[in-house]
């Protein structure tokens, strides 16, 4: 994998700075910024540790201000936003920026070449720097001065008189104690180095992303002093900070040792095409190991955490796609283990042991990622030890009316949910109130409850246990289920029933009506349905959440938080759902490789690019609604990338039929 972005395009600050790196630690952690390496985001930093006390993420290290002492003259690699400037502009030495198994920046000064890798050593909250000079002199002299943020990733440090701003010498480098009951940073360098204690602060950094998004934006960073090193041609020199001590001899063979991992992983895949090749090692970005030492998924970068629904979507393209199915069936245990009244928590908390259970589908989910998990070769034994009595409960939970979100209605049908509530995917509130009110009957909830009913009915079956009522309450489903949302003026699916009500709203939530293993749809209806929401709803990078047609469409993801919440679920563009779209698609299709040809042109950007200028290397959360289609919200997203993989996975098979 290696992608590169030229001098060019590195210049141009104002493009350049929508670009943005990310390198993870399977912990949760990362470090990433801008190409220019000039934070325009809070979540920014070096090094972002997910920690086990204090409880949660935090950017300890936010960067290191480089610069060059050559020909008697002192050069500023660093670049960073002040009010009305840019300072040091370290970006105009930049000769290229490229990801790789590390993002790699590479800067040019006369005729002395410096190359610079960012690298997260895996399962530890370490970040190695790895400093080359490629050409020009034999030595110079490089100072280097970090910059430390030490504040939860949603908020911001100013300066102040709590920090302790006294460092103890380690060799090469120095540990520092800056806040109570906060961990400690140690920071070495390869090679002999000087540290020079001078404490300081950089004031009113200006993080651009958060200005536009309407947050607070201006942070200040503590610098404890500098380190003076000398830089030889042909002899590597690597800064590691981290919350443990290590031996400074130690750190080229560690960051060797991680590079060697990083090949080994993407070598993993060499038989596959390139694109999926690096789609599939991009996949374990998201694979973590929590707190509590359980594997399980990141939602996305930056922000999110181990959300169920997105886990439960997202485990399949991450892991059983991906040659990975050990860890996709642990992390499938994480969240069986923690069911509750028939729920899988919405979301595991990196701050305390209480869960949110306010999700009314990712329940539902897990029947289906489970049997994404036999689609691959699954072994039915650990299906049966770890994950049937959790169905059992989910199911058992619903027909006993003991969940506490799932109500159950004589027809067999199940609502969720009031006037005031959001417990569907679409949950986005603005002003204080849900912006896609789908009290009542959900479209998706019903036709995951059915796929749930008839799957369960059908281990139960194989696993020799009595299924005779499940069999009953399916056939009950079916018989409601097209009575109730079939919309005979459109030929698809309402989006949401109550009280008499029938939301006619063109939603993508009706495909995965057709979309699931078992479909509580005729098959006389399902083309139609498949039909509207192409026609409707599909764009080259998946699917918009409403119509354009409808007067509620959102055509872009922009302003003020409110603002931007009420777009969320109006029209901005999902790219997880072009799975199930390519799934349904290819399902009502005669023409298997007319329809792997559609499928492929009219999501082709989707299947085949990264987003020019957004994260480099990573999947967009959302897009939207109308062209130029500009990426938004997170730069990487777990059950985007877990769906393009799984998508193209599926047209690859249907296609050699």
């Amino acid at each position: 994998m290696r992608i590169t972005i030229s001098q060019e395009d590195c210049i141009n600050t104002e493009e350049a700075l929508r670009k943005e790196w990310l390198d993870t630690n399977g912990l949760g952690g990362y470090a990433s910024s801008t190409i220019l390496h000039c934070h325009t985001r809070k979540y920014h930093g070096l090094l972002v540790a997910c920690l086990k006390e204090p409880q949660g993420r935090f950017v300890l290290l936010s960067k290191i201000e480089t610069s060059v002492l050559s020909e008697r003259r002192e050069f500023h690699l660093s670049t960073n936003k002040y009010p009305g400037v840019f300072y040091p502009t370290g970006h105009k030495y930049i000769e290229e920026f490229t990801q790789g198994l590390a993002p790699t920046t590479s800067y040019k000064i006369a005729d002395v070449l410096i190359s610079k890798s960012v690298m997260m050593a895996s399962g530890e909250n370490t970040v190695l720097v790895k400093y080359s000079l490629r050409e020009g002199r034999r030595s110079l002299i490089l100072r280097l001065k970090p910059l430390l943020a030490y504040r939860d990733i949603h908020a911001l440090m100013r300066e102040n008189m709590s920090i302790q701003v006294k460092t103890y010498a380690e060799k090469n480098g120095f540990k520092i104690e800056p806040y109570q009951g906060m961990p400690p940073l140690y920071v070495y360098t390869s090679k002999k180095s000087v540290f020079h204690p001078a404490p300081e602060w950089f004031c009113n950094m200006e993080y651009l992303k958060e200005r536009r998004r309407g947050y607070d934006y201006k942070e200040d960073l503590f610098c404890p002093g500098m380190f003076e090193v000398t830089l030889q041609r042909g002899k590597d020199l690597i800064l590691a900070a981290s919350t443990h001590p290590h031996k400074s001899a130690n750190l080229e063979k560690k960051f060797k040792r991680e590079t060697a991992r990083r090949r080994g992983e993407f070598n993993r895949f060499a038989q596959e095409p390139e694109r999926t090749q690096t789609l599939k090692y991009l996949a374990g970005q998201f694979i973590i190991r929590n707190r509590h030492n359980e594997r399980s998924i990141a939602a996305g970068y930056h922000w999110f955490g181990e959300w169920g629904r997105d886990a439960m979507i997202a485990v399949p393209g991450l892991t059983f796609y991906c040659q990975r199915m050990d860890e996709g069936v642990e992390i499938l245990d994480t969240f069986a283990r923690r069911e509750y009244n028939g729920l899988l928590p919405n979301f595991i908390s990196e701050k305390h042991d209480g869960n949110a259970y306010n999700s009314a589908d990712a329940s539902l989910w897990f029947f289906w990622t489970v049997q994404e998990y036999f689609r691959k070769g699954g072994d039915p034994s650990i299906v049966k030890k770890h994950f049937f009595t959790a169905m059992q409960n989910i199911v058992k939970s619903i027909l006993a009316r003991i969940n506490p979100l799932l109500k159950l209605h004589e027809n067999g049908l199940v609502g969720c949910g009031s006037e005031e509530t959001q417990f569907t995917w679409m949950d986005a509130v603005a002003s204080g109130r849900p912006v896609t009110p789908r009290h009542g009957f959900a479209v998706e909830i019903n036709a995951l409850w059915y796929n749930a009913v008839k799957f369960l009915a059908e281990l139960s079956r194989d696993y020799g246990e009595d299924h005779a009522e499940l069999e009953i309450i399916a056939k009950k489903i079916e018989n409601a289920f097209i009575q109730a949302f079939w919309n005979e003026e459109k030929h698809c699916l309402y989006d949401v029933v109550r009280d008499g009500y029938k939301d006619a709203a063109v939603r993508p939530n009706q495909i995965f009506a057709v979309s699931l293993p078992f479909s509580p749809v005729p098959e006389e209806n399902r083309n139609d349905i498949v039909n509207k929401v192409t026609a409707d709803l599909l764009t080259p990078y998946g699917l918009r959440t409403l119509s354009p047609a409808d007067p509620n469409y959102k055509p872009r993801y922009e302003g003020s938080q409110d603002d931007r919440d009420s777009a969320y679920h109006q029209g901005t563009v999902w790219p997880w759902l072009a799975g199930h779209f390519g799934e349904a698609f290819l399902r009502v299709s005669e023409d298997q490789n007319a329809a792997c040809e559609f499928l492929q042109e009219h999501l082709q950007p989707l299947l085949e690019e990264f987003p020019e200028n957004f994260g480099v290397a990573g999947m967009p959360e959302i897009y939207n609604g109308t062209p130029p289609y500009k990426p938004k919200g997170c730069i990487h997203q777990a059950w985007s990338l877990a769906e393009v993989i799984r998508l193209r996975s599926l047209m690859k098979v249907k296609g050699e039929g």
